[in-house]
């Protein structure tokens, strides 16, 4: 691991812990949640999610893959986590963001070789975590690339009672927390 995220890390205490297998089941990632507002190393962010609070809602995001609460992606070139965050919401969802609080960032590490064609970091890479409130609605921001399929809100007490993983609740939580739900 490099010095400088070694260093990082070090100074925040893991809130969460799981497992996936991207790529087709063939590349075995342990997924590490921390609670933070401190900005992470941004050379080692590759992406930027958001739990998205409107009134006593959340945003639930579906796409081929799963059903989560992270929408979000990977950053551009040169931009900066909330720039990443103000394109890649809307892009997903249609929603703007307003107020964005970072609440944390998820570590991801490679329990395997490095898989072939991979161009991504290795062994580690994380991604920032914000907490916000739903802005307007746009539709002609969302991209249709076939991935999403479709976001909706839901109370609060329906969002709890999914299978969320690990780190879903925890961020749900430290978004309860520091955005409280708009009357």
């Amino acid at each position: 691991m490099e010095p400088e995220l070694a260093s990082f890390l070090a100074r925040h205490s893991p809130a969460s812990e799981g497992r996936a297998l991207w790529g087709g089941g063939t590349i075995p990632l342990r997924i590490t949640g921390y609670l933070s507002d401190e900005e992470p190393p941004v050379e080692y962010v590759t992406s930027v999610r958001c739990v998205l609070l409107r009134d006593d809602m959340v945003l639930l995001q579906r796409d081929r893959d799963s059903t989560h609460i992270l929408p979000g992606g990977r950053r551009e070139p040169g931009e900066t986590l909330e720039e990443t965050l103000g394109r890649e919401v809307p892009e997903e969802t249609g929603w703007t963001v307003l107020s964005p609080v970072l609440i944390g960032f998820l570590r991801y590490q490679h329990l395997g070789p490095k898989p072939e064609g991979w161009t991504y970091l290795y062994p580690d890479f994380l991604q920032a975590v914000y907490a916000a409130r739903a802005g307007e609605y746009r539709p002609d921001a969302k991209l249709d690339d076939g991935y999403e399929l479709e976001s909706s809100f839901l109370p609060v007490t329906g969002v709890q009672s999914l299978q969320l993983t690990p780190g879903e609740s925890l961020y749900l939580n430290a978004a309860l927390d520091r955005l409280a739900p708009q009357p």
